[in-house]
């Protein structure tokens, strides 16, 4: 069985918003449970890191995000 894609979690950066910083890759070959996430494991995964650590900036920062994270498909790319 094909294991599931790779996904890469990014954040710019409060001194360079266009700036593209490597935080995790999530590369689990685990498939996960798709009846209850229909995303691919490392997709979800990666996704959902994001979530909270975005929910945690905009919180501890009155709403502003100074940074911002992201997921990308495949393995880190500078």
């Amino acid at each position: 069985s094909e294991a599931t894609p790779t996904y890469t979690l990014y954040r710019n950066s409060p001194l360079g918003p266009a700036d593209r910083v490597h935080w995790a890759t999530f590369d689990a070959a685990d498939k996960g449970a798709p009846a209850i996430d229909p995303k691919p494991y490392n997709q979800g995964n990666c996704e959902f890191a994001a979530e909270i650590l975005n929910e945690n900036i905009r919180r501890q920062s009155g709403g502003e995000m100074p940074a911002h994270f992201w997921c990308e498909k495949g393995a880190y790319r500078p």
